[in-house]
């Protein structure tokens, strides 16, 4: 399943993507292009929403793929920190800006999962923006490529890690069919 992370900071937006995400399984390929300017509504620094992706990510069988593309900030650091694999664009960056402990407290817990702390707290503390290739030494991005390179190496992935009998295809009618049953459940 391949989900686009909402760069649309308003609460439709995050709300039709944490469904989609809490049905998922399997393999999960999570796209980020940040093209917002700033959180402007503070939806996603001031609700629980992060902490609800992380909670399905520890309850489901998911092997996460984030492909970032552009600037990646704030909460949305979460998203690359809980993935198995990261993939980035050249064009890649990623930041702590304005970081606040008390409106994204998830998001260093996740960091410290995929990144040594000291490194975390770097990011915390001085809030420069990190280029593509210093998050792949830091251990945050595990493969850089231009677009079309990031792109083939998702196309291995999925052929690597999915044979038939493990690929799910789900058409509209039949996903609104489960929303429904687990809306009445």
């Amino acid at each position: 399943m391949t989900l686009e992370v909402p760069s649309v900071q308003s609460k439709e937006a995050w709300n039709s993507f944490l469904q989609l995400f809490s049905l998922a399984d399997g393999i999960v390929i999570l796209r980020i292009s940040d093209d917002a300017e700033h959180d402007q509504e503070g939806y996603v620094a001031k609700s629980p929403l992060l902490g609800e992706v992380y909670e399905i990510v520890q309850s489901r069988p998911m092997f996460i793929v984030c492909v970032c593309k552009g600037p990646v900030r704030a909460s949305l650091m979460t998203f690359p920190a809980i993935s198995q694999l990261v993939l980035a664009t050249t064009g890649a960056s990623f930041g702590l800006p304005k970081y606040r402990h008390d409106l994204h407290p998830i998001t260093p817990i996740a960091l410290k999962k995929r990144m040594m702390e000291k490194a975390v707290r770097r990011l915390q503390l001085v809030g420069d923006p990190i280029d593509a290739n210093e998050a792949q030494r830091l251990g945050l991005v595990d493969f850089i490529g231009d677009e079309a390179e990031v792109e083939n190496e998702i196309c291995r992935l999925v052929y690597r890690n999915c044979s038939p009998s493990s690929q799910y295809f789900m058409y509209k009618s039949d996903l609104v069919k489960a929303m429904r049953a687990k809306e009445e459940a």
